[in-house]
């Protein structure tokens, strides 16, 4: 018959299209290989701030006993470092005591306190000199915490001592009458913070 396919020739081709869509995918294989990382130890720094050498300082240079308007007295802390880890550092005081309220509603004992000052006199005519103002006459509140020195002072290393503390407390000139024979006692307090 004209016209007609051979029978052939059309198996051929099924055929060729059958193999080519059900042929396999192969895999590729890999090899691999690890390399450990060891010997890697994490332990924590410690924070120990000291005052003149001692955890705890209790100063009886910068008290005050029959004082009039106008005395004074100081004494010189040391901030050092005694730990392993950096520390910045800040203070918080401030009055206690029987007629902590009466003074501090009289603003009349106030504050200097200058880095690298140094004390001079004696008594209650004992005054800070030189060195660089940190605090200049605050008036001492009846809150023991409330912030004398927020700025972080520092940076201290392992180690490190600080720039020498001048702290002055001065019985204000116009401190009122009423203040006579009155007790109030002050207590500041030097927080260290870590740093990286």
């Amino acid at each position: 018959m004209s016209g007609a396919r051979p029978k052939g020739r059309l198996r051929a081709v099924l055929a060729l299209g059958t193999v080519v869509g059900l042929s396999p995918v192969g895999t590729l294989a890999s090899w691999t290989d690890t390399a450990p990382i060891t010997g890697t130890t994490f332990k924590s720094g410690t924070i120990d701030l000291q005052l003149n050498d001692l955890n705890a300082v209790t100063s009886t240079t910068l008290s005050m006993t029959d004082m009039a308007p106008g005395a004074t007295s100081s004494e010189v802390f040391r901030v050092k470092n005694a730990g392993s880890a950096p520390f910045t550092y800040t203070i918080t005081g401030g009055l206690g005591g029987t007629d902590a309220a009466a003074f501090a509603t009289a603003s009349a004992l106030k504050l200097n306190i200058s880095a690298n000052g140094t004390r001079s006199g004696t008594g209650n005519a004992a005054t800070c000199t030189g060195g660089t103002a940190v605090v200049t006459g605050l008036a001492l509140t009846a809150n023991t915490a409330a912030t004398v020195v927020g700025t972080a002072q520092g940076q201290l290393a392992s180690g490190a001592t600080g720039a020498p503390l001048c702290f002055q407390v001065t019985f204000a000139t116009d401190a009122p009458t009423t203040l006579q024979g009155k007790t109030a006692t002050a207590t500041f307090t030097v927080t260290a913070t870590s740093t990286p």
